[in-house]
This record gives C-alpha cells, structure tokens and sequence, in this order.
C-alpha cells in the first residue's frame, strides 16, 4: 500500500498506521533500508518500510474452508474415477512378441554355448584317462543339462560325487566366459542325479532324527548349489527343524539345526 520513512523503523511504522487508520498489528511491514544515525549528522538516513494490510482471519479461514472443499471434491473424483483416461505407455513394458524374440536368441545362445561346452568336457575327461560322449539333454534360457555317457561312470562321478560337482562349476564358469551368463549347467552320469537325489532325501531324515534327539545343530558336509536346494525344499515344512547354508564357495554346506 505504499513506502513510508521515519527516523527509526518504529516511528515509520507508528506514521503508517496514523495515516492508513490500521492498527499496527494489522499491517505487513516489510524494511527496505534502516535508519542510520551517522556521525555527526554526516551519512545519516531515514528508515524506509513498505507496509500492506494482514489478510483478514476471517478472510483467511473461509480461504482454508474453500481450499479443503476443493481438495475434497478432487479426490472423490479421484476414487471414483482412479485411472485417467489415456494411460501413458510404460517405458518399461516390453511388447509380448519382443520378449519371445528375446527369449528365443537367448536360447539360441545357450545352445551354441553348451555344444563348445560339450566338446571342452570331451577333451577334459579324455586328458583324465576317461572316454566321455557328453549328450546334450535339455537347453532351456538359463539351464543346461548334459548326460555324459562312459562306460567309466564311477571315475567321472568320483569320491561322494567330488568330481561330477567340480566339473559342474567349471561348466558354469565356462557359460559365463563364453557369453550364456547365469546359466546352470546339470552333468548327469548312469542317471547318478536321481539316486543322489534319493540319497539326500534319506539324509534329511536321518539329519532330523538327530537334531530332534540331541537338540543340536547338524553340519553336513559341503555340496553343490542344486543339492541344497533340494534339501532345504524338503524340510521347508518340517515343524521341528530349519535349515540354512553356511560357508563360501566351493565348501558352502547346509545346516540343520532345531526350530525352537
């Protein structure tokens, strides 16, 4: 509403609401230069405040009232009608026939991958002293299963499956290196998978009777990531025990210890 000048800050304020007829409490004072006495007179200067009238609170409230309502009605609009009416197009979505294509060239690579794959595990063994026909059973985006055929099978399977599982992790370091990331190579021999599959099964068992009776945790011995996962699938559900993998790769392990 206007600049006014005083002596001091006060005395503009006091000249404002004189001449306004504005209580003092009413006004927005903003300073736009303070007063200084100067020395001497010399550099002395008036202070300058611009003044506007405080919304009424009153004014104020019916503002806030009408501001609410407003919000009110928008977001019963919102509920009512949640979804605008042209949704914008995810930059993230993927067209349906694109993640085929996709899923499809990533097969493809697998495939070529694991068939190098096969002719490595060939020369391998053949360095081993084991004559090794590695079939290749099923290729799938992130899994490969190779049954390798020998009349050697005992040899390729080794002490407690150490070798069949230490040639499994080199074939998935191989699928890596070579471009078929996050693959998991399954090498089967004499169908050696089932029957270990059979035998953990029975370990589990055996694993929970123990833990049960004694009230402590059982370590078993280190194994491969497919076979503790068969083991903690199978007593997932069991109420007395619980199981978790402890220790890094290649000796990582399963415990089972009680529940309670």
């Amino acid at each position: 509403m206007g600049r006014y000048t005083g002596e001091t800050v006060e005395q503009a304020v006091a000249s404002a609401s004189k001449k306004l007829g504005i209580a003092k409490e009413q006004l927005k004072i903003t300073i736009v230069q303070s007063a200084r006495h100067g020395f001497l007179g010399i550099g002395r200067r008036d202070a300058i405040i611009e003044v506007s009238v405080k919304e009424a609170p009153q004014k104020a409230k019916k503002h806030e009232q009408s501001q609410k309502s407003h919000n009110k009605k928008w977001q019963s609009k919102r509920q009512r009608d949640p979804k605008p009416r042209h949704e914008p197009v995810k930059e993230n979505e993927i067209d349906p026939a694109e993640m085929k294509r996709r899923h499809e060239q990533n097969v493809k690579r697998v495939k070529k991958v694991s068939q190098d794959l096969a002719e490595y595990l060939k020369d391998v063994f053949k360095n081993l002293g084991i004559e090794v026909n590695p079939v290749i059973e099923d290729v799938r985006s992130h899994e490969v299963k190779i049954d390798l055929q020998s009349e050697q099978s005992g040899r390729i399977i080794g002490h407690h499956g150490r070798r069949i599982n230490a040639m499994e992790q080199i074939s998935n370091a191989f699928m890596n290196y070579h471009g078929a990331e996050k693959t998991m190579v399954v090498l089967d021999t004499a169908n050696y998978r089932q029957r270990r599959e059979e035998s953990l099964r029975q370990l589990a068992e055996r694993s929970v009777m123990d833990v049960v009776s004694t009230g402590q945790a059982v370590f078993l011995d280190p194994m491969p990531a497919c076979e503790r996962k068969q083991l903690h699938q199978e007593l997932q559900d069991n109420p007395h025990v619980k199981t978790y993998s402890h220790g890094r790769e290649p000796y990582r392990s399963v415990v089972i210890a009680p529940k309670n």
